[in-house]
C-alpha cells in the first residue's frame, strides 16, 4: 500500500485507541475514520471490507483517491474470495483505470472469475471466444442458456439465425428467443457487463425477444413454428434443448465470404430490409463533436472493393464506407460494391471479409455480412420525421480511403425522392463517403451518406437510415 495512507492510518489507530480490534465495515465508507474503521476489518480477513476500501480509493471522485492501494485491497478481496473484486481487477487492467492497460493480466483475472462461475466473466469470456475460439463461445453461451440468462439465450438466438460460430439452424434460434422472451419476464435482469453490453447494444431481453421472434417466424414454415414454440413453452431453467428442425450451416462456416480470386461478381441478392430488433432507439444526451466520434467512430468501416484478388493486391480497388448495425451486418451504397468480387472491411489494423446479404440497386441501399462476426454496431437510430432543419450532424466516412474522417455541419432540407426519404446536409460527403454514417450530436445514425451534387456547395445526401428497414 501507499506510504500516504499507511501513515494516514498509522495516525488515526494511534489516536486513543478509538478502533476496535475487529472493526465492522457495513458499507462503503467515506470519512476518514470509517475509512480506518474498515481498514482493521480488513486486516482481520474481512473480504468484503478490503473490497470496498478499493472500491473508494479507486474513485477519482473521491479525495481519498489512491488507485495503487485500490488494486491493492482488490488483491486482498480477490485472494479471499471476493467475486466482485476480481471483476474490479479486470475492469482495472482490461480500460487501463488507474494502471496502465494489461489485456494479459486482466484476462488472467478473468479466468479466476469463470473458474468460480461468475456470470458477468462467463458471458464476457464468451464474447470474446467468438472470434477465437467458437467451440468455447457455444459450450459458455449455452450453460448460461439453461441457467436461464436471457442475454445468453439471446446470443444464441441471433447466432443459430445467422450462422458463424455456431451452427446456422433458424428453427433453433426461433427457441431460444421465444425462451429469451419467457426468462425475461419471469427472472430477475441478468448479470452483464460493458463488453458485453457495448457490443450487441440489447435493450431488455423482452423487447428484444419480441422483434427478434416477429423477423424469425417469419421464415418457418407453420408446422414446423409450432413445435418450436411448443417446445419453448416446455422449457425450464437446467434443461437443454433437442435441436429443433434443420442446420443450414454448419459451426464456423455461416456464410460463405466471397471473393476468393474468380474474377465472376456475384448477383446482389434481393433486398432484405434490416431486422426491427436492429432499429435501437436514439438517445438524448448531446455530446460534442469530439465526443461523437469517440462513440460512434469505431461503427464506421472502410470499403475496399475489387473485382479479382489481382486487382486488390495492385491496388486497383474501388473505396467506400459502411456503418456496423449488429455485430455481423453492415449497411452501405450498391454503388460501392456493386460488381465486385473481393469485398474487404477495414478498420485500423483489422481487415475482414465481407458479402453482400442483401441489395436494392434501384435505391442505392445494400447489407453485407461478415463471418464471424466482430462489429461494433451504433448505439441508436434517430427517426427521419424527428430531424430539424438547421440541427448539427456530423459525417464520418472514408474519402479517398482516407480511414474515420469527421465531417460537420448542419441538416439543411428533408427530400424526399421517388419514394425514399434522405438528409440534405452541409456536412461534407466525397468520393470513398459512400456509405459512411451522418449522426446527430447525440451519436445516433440518422442516415448513410450516399451522394454529393458536384460544383454546388454543401448538396449533400444520406438516404435516412430508418429507411434500410423498410
Amino acid at each position: 500500500m501507499s506510504s500516504r495512507w499507511g501513515k494516514t492510518m498509522a495516525m488515526l489507530i494511534a489516536m486513543g485507541g478509538a478502533l476496535p480490534v475487529q472493526a465492522a465495515c457495513l458499507a462503503r465508507p467515506s470519512s476518514t475514520a470509517e475509512l480506518a474503521q474498515c481498514s482493521t476489518a480488513a486486516a482481520a480477513g474481512d473480504s468484503v471490507a478490503a473490497r470496498m476500501l478499493g472500491d473508494v480509493m479507486g474513485d477519482p471522485t473521491q479525495r481519498h483517491y489512491d488507485p495503487a492501494t485500490a488494486l491493492s485491497w482488490w488483491e486482498q478481496a480477490a485472494a479471499a474470495g471476493d467475486g466482485l473484486a476480481l471483476r474490479r481487477l479486470f475492469d482495472a487492467h482490461w480500460y487501463g483505470r488507474g494502471t496502465p492497460k494489461d489485456l494479459a493480466k486482466a484476462r488472467t483475472y478473468l479466468a479466476k472469475a469463470v473458474a468460480g462461475g461468475a456470470q458477468w466473466a462467463r458471458l464476457v469470456r464468451a464474447v470474446l471466444a467468438e472470434g477465437e475460439e467458437p467451440g468455447l463461445a457455444a459450450d459458455l453461451y449455452n450453460g448460461l442458456a439453461a441457467e436461464g440468462n436471457c442475454l445468453a439465450q439471446l446470443r444464441l438466438a441471433h447466432g443459430h439465425d445467422r450462422g458463424g460460430w455456431v451452427e446456422k439452424n433458424r428453427s433453433q434460434a426461433l427457441y431460444w428467443a421465444n425462451v429469451a422472451g419467457l426468462a425475461g419476464r419471469n427472472e430477475p435482469p441478468p448479470e452483464d457487463h460493458p463488453l458485453f453490453e457495448n457490443r450487441f447494444h440489447y435493450r431488455d431481453c423482452t423487447s428484444e425477444a419480441y422483434f427478434l421472434r416477429q423477423e424469425l417466424a417469419h421464415n418457418l414454415a407453420s408446422d414446423l413454428r409450432g413445435r418450436v414454440e411448443e417446445s419453448a413453452a416446455a422449457w425450464k431453467p437446467g434443461r437443454m434443448p433437442e435441436r429443433q428442425g434443420p442446420v443450414e450451416a454448419p459451426p464456423a462456416i455461416g456464410v460463405t465470404p466471397v471473393g476468393l480470386g474468380s474474377g465472376a461478381a456475384a448477383k446482389l441478392p434481393d433486398w432484405r430490409p434490416l431486422a426491427a430488433s436492429l432499429q435501437r432507439p436514439a438517445g438524448r444526451s448531446r455530446l460534442g463533436a469530439e465526443d461523437v466520434f469517440a462513440t460512434v467512430g469505431r461503427s464506421v468501416y472502410v470499403v475496399i472493393a475489387a473485382r479479382t484478388e489481382d486487382e486488390l493486391r495492385a491496388k486497383k480497388g474501388r473505396f467506400g464506407s459502411a456503418v456496423a448495425m449488429d455485430e455481423r451486418t453492415v449497411v452501405t451504397n450498391c454503388h460501392v460494391i456493386d460488381e465486385m468480387s473481393v469485398i474487404l472491411l477495414r478498420q485500423g489494423g483489422q481487415t475482414m471479409r465481407a458479402t453482400p446479404s442483401g441489395g436494392d440497386e434501384a435505391t442505392d441501399r445494400c447489407l453485407m455480412t461478415v463471418s464471424p462476426g466482430r462489429l461494433s454496431a451504433v448505439p441508436g437510430i434517430r427517426a427521419w420525421e424527428d430531424l430539424r432543419v438547421g440541427e448539427t450532424v456530423y459525417s464520418i466516412g472514408a474519402p479517398k480511403g482516407l480511414e474515420a474522417t469527421l465531417g460537420q455541419g448542419l441538416v439543411s432540407g428533408l427530400r424526399t425522392i421517388k419514394g425514399l426519404r434522405y438528409v440534405q446536409t452541409t456536412a461534407p460527403i466525397s468520393q470513398g463517403s459512400s456509405g459512411g454514417g451522418l449522426f446527430d450530436s447525440a451519436g445516433n445514425l440518422v442516415g448513410i451518406t450516399t451522394f454529393h451534387i458536384r460544383d454546388a456547395d454543401g448538396l449533400n445526401f444520406a438516404i435516412a437510415a430508418e429507411d434500410f428497414f423498410r
